[in-house]
């Protein structure tokens, strides 16, 4: 403590105020502000009572004030003197946070906004009626305060603007209210004053693109776990059941694995799907052209699971409200029909879709080619035996054999 008062190094005051050491020097030389003082002879140093002095000056000086106008300015100001008047009403306009006055109990209007407010839900009148989307859940607490006497409370409640398009509604706030005191005749006003700053909204909107990635990946991973079950199920089909009654099994997995609606399967045939019926009755027996289809001609020939359109889903039966994909079998490059799956809503197809997809018609297909291959056998050897009996006829009874 020096006898001239408390004081600080040049550089550690220049710290303090944002000011150089030269510009200082080159105020006091020019305004003789503001004045060092020196012990015994000793550096510079500067009053600790003249930082806020010095700040106040280079702010004024910053906004467009004359230096010498500024510096005089705050000479008159006392050591001690509180803030101006403007300053309070200056803490609530630029406070980081949602400020609002509104009047009541009905209508609610909106009597004043300071410039967080007004970014959030846009410029309004004086008097300007809350929108109903606002008032919804701050009309009972409210309210409270208008005809009550109830101490601040906090209340969660949709964003300001959540009218607006650009506002997400499932995304609540929260603020304090609590009742001003007003004069005679004056109309009751309840302050609402956020309790949370731009930086928590951005992390709480953040937090719930998050939620909803998650959520959706664990859909994708729930629905590639059905998938892989019903694949590990038809290969168990294919592997034991023997026979033609093996598809309609497969058609059953799928079914039940997939959560399908119904399922059948069209036999492509000369550029004609024919459709013999489903497992559960929801497609009837029909048949449908190809060429009278072009997305669903470029699906057969790029052997590309799709959703059938509304013409191509008609002509195939499917129940107005349901959609139908259409999934092509083809084995070696050759088409073998069209597995036609019934759902209750659509589903795009990702990439990861597409190749569970492929797997399921690469599995069917094979099945099918199977149950040709054993129908054309059977076909030949039941044609040889037709052509040559003597080579297959049972031996009569009591012939004699050749050697004897």
């Amino acid at each position: 403590m020096d006898k001239a008062g408390q004081t600080i190094s040049a550089t550690r005051f220049a710290q303090l105020t944002g000011v150089s050491r030269e510009r200082l020097r080159t105020w006091e030389r020019r305004h003789g502000f503001p004045r060092p003082v020196r012990v015994a002879g000793g550096p510079r140093r500067y009053l600790v009572s003249d930082i806020t002095r010095v700040v106040a000056v280079r702010r004024a000086a910053q906004d467009g004030a004359p230096l010498p106008a500024a510096i005089e300015h705050v000479g008159r100001v006392a050591d001690g003197a509180g803030p101006p008047a403007e300053a309070f009403r200056a803490t609530l306009e630029l406070a980081p946070v949602a400020v609002a006055l509104v009047s009541g109990p009905d209508p609610l209007r909106l009597e004043w906004a300071n410039a967080a407010l007004r970014a959030l839900r846009g410029p309004a009148p004086p008097g300007a009626e809350l929108a109903e989307e606002e008032a919804r859940d701050l009309a009972e607490p409210l309210r409270l305060h208008f005809t009550g006497d109830v101490p601040a409370v906090e209340v969660v409640h949709r964003p300001w603007g959540a009218c607006s398009a650009a506002v997400r509604p499932e995304s609540p706030t929260r603020s304090m209210l609590y009742r001003l005191p007003v004069g005679p005749g004056q109309r009751p006003v309840v302050a609402i004053v956020g309790i949370e700053t731009a930086a928590v909204r951005d992390a709480r909107a953040a937090l719930a693109a998050e939620q909803a990635e998650l959520a959706e990946l664990r859909r994708r991973t729930e629905r590639h776990d059905r998938w892989l079950d019903a694949l590990s199920a038809l290969a168990v089909a294919f592997q034991r059941e023997p026979g033609p009654a093996v598809i309609g099994s497969a058609l059953d997995v799928l079914v039940r694995q997939t959560r399908a609606v119904d399922a059948g399967l069209a036999s492509y045939l000369s550029g004609r799907l024919i459709l013999h019926g489903s497992r559960r009755g929801a497609l009837r027996a029909c048949g449908l052209t190809v060429a009278g289809h072009p997305a669903l001609g470029r699906a057969l020939r790029d052997v590309e699971g799709q959703w059938l359109d509304p013409a191509a889903a008609a002509t195939l039966g499917v129940p107005e409200g349901l959609h139908a994909a259409g999934l092509p079998i083809a084995v070696a490059g050759e088409v073998l029909g069209l597995l036609v799956m019934v759902f209750d809503e659509v589903e795009p197809h990702d990439a990861d879709n597409r190749r569970l997809l492929q797997a399921v018609s690469a599995a069917v297909g094979f099945a099918l080619l199977r149950d040709r291959l054993q129908r054309e056998v059977r076909a030949t050897v039941s044609a040889d035996a037709t052509s040559r009996p003597g080579r297959y006829a049972p031996r009569a009874a009591g012939a004699i054999r050749p050697d004897g």
